[in-house]
């Protein structure tokens, strides 16, 4: 119980700064614009190309990474799904309420839950690695072509291979791959650049919550929406599928678990900042999801130990 205290601690420490420099004028709102996209450019492909260099690619192949990936596919299917019967949206904000309700936040939460309360780091690799690997790939081929407003054939296979993300990613599982170990002079400033990822993140979802009451003006049919299923229905889910369906018990079905109960991840507001759709959305999902995870890692945790 402690390690999820813990965990959300640190991530609300960060957030209260991002809250403190706009509430003082340091940095003003529109700030967030800027500093998420050098996140999205610069410091998010340096921290995953150093993660996934030093990763193991076979957690792709596992159990836990099917279990994740199953959860995940069905949590955006139910999105689509209640959206294109109750409330239809355009692609790309419709792509914003899929990725947030099924888009975990594996590094900022869930490598800390997976270390103090599953007891494995490793634990999160496998949703880890999946999300940058498969879903990431995804996510950007369909902001890219619900922005351009046209469905372009070599644009879905072309378009994830010119993102920052996709290409840092599968640079760094090359490079995991061959065995090479990155020499320390290109280590060490990519180290540095990737070290300013989380707090860059977290600062500038703090900075959007300054001067606005959480969910005023809010989309509310898939805000709540997408809330509901990435805190009950993909726990649910991946329950479901490795207890019953593939006969993970005890540690490793509680790993899995508590991996799809995480909440949103921050790279959801990231994408939606830097294609300019669904900001709104992956702002109030990511803050809703990550205050009522906390009760629900509790109560997987009472349930599953």
């Amino acid at each position: 119980m402690a390690g999820v205290v813990t965990g959300f601690s640190i991530i609300l420490v960060v957030i209260l700064a991002g809250l403190g420099l706009a509430a003082s004028g340091v940095i003003p709102t529109e700030g967030a614009r800027y500093l998420s996209k050098t996140a999205y450019a610069v410091a998010n492909p340096a921290l995953l190309f150093m993660t996934m260099s030093r990763g193991d690619p076979s957690v792709l192949a596992s159990r836990a990474a099917l279990v994740a990936f199953v959860s995940a596919v069905l949590s955006g299917l139910v999105f689509v799904v209640l959206s294109r019967s109750f409330f239809r949206r355009p692609v790309a904000e419709t792509t914003i309420g899929v990725t947030s309700s099924s888009y975990a936040n594996a590094a900022n939460i869930g490598l800390p839950v997976a270390t103090y309360v599953v007891g494995d780091t490793t634990a999160a690799a496998p949703l880890l690695m999946l999300q940058l690997v498969v879903l990431a790939p995804a996510v950007t081929a369909a902001l890219e072509l619900g922005t351009r407003g046209r469905l372009d054939p070599l644009a879905i296979v072309t378009v994830p291979l010119r993102n920052p993300l996709v290409l840092s990613t599968l640079a760094g599982v090359a490079v995991s791959v061959a065995g090479v170990s990155v020499p320390d002079v290109v280590a060490a400033p990519l180290e540095m650049l990737g070290g300013a990822a989380v707090p860059l993140m977290l600062m500038a979802f703090g900075i959007t919550l300054w001067g606005r009451r959480p969910l005023a003006g809010a989309d509310l049919p898939p805000v709540l929406t997408a809330t509901v299923i990435k805190t009950m229905v993909m726990p649910t889910i991946a329950f479901l599928v490795a207890g019953p369906l593939m006969g993970l018990h005890g540690a490793a079905l509680f790993a899995v678990v508590a991996m799809a109960a995480l909440p949103t991840a921050q790279n959801v507001q990231t994408y939606a900042i830097w294609y300019g759709e669904g900001e709104n959305i992956a702002r109030d999902v990511a803050l809703l999801t990550t205050v009522t995870c906390v009760p629900v890692l509790l109560l997987v945790s009472a349930l599953l130990t």
